[in-house]
């Protein structure tokens, strides 16, 4: 249960709805949401799912495969 009110508003109502970017669905967006676009049903289509490091084989999580590997600092684009 919330314990506190969501305090959070839009600039203006404009930009306050939106399209779901996966199924089309009408939704209400907030500054700083995390759904990057996404209903709460497509939420993990929207999340990127964990991959292997080309390197050592451990998983990266999707989110953070851009920082490159924490096991043996492999880096994407680099030789």
């Amino acid at each position: 249960m919330l314990l506190f009110a969501d305090q959070r508003g839009s600039a203006s109502a404009d930009e306050r709805f939106s399209r779901c970017l996966y199924c089309g669905k009408e939704i209400v967006l907030l500054p700083d949401d995390r759904r990057r676009g996404s209903c709460f049903d497509c939420l993990a289509l929207a999340v990127a799912s964990p991959s292997a490091c080309p390197d050592c084989g451990s998983l990266i999580p999707g989110d953070e495969r851009a920082l490159g590997c924490p096991e043996c600092r492999w880096y994407p684009g680099r030789d």
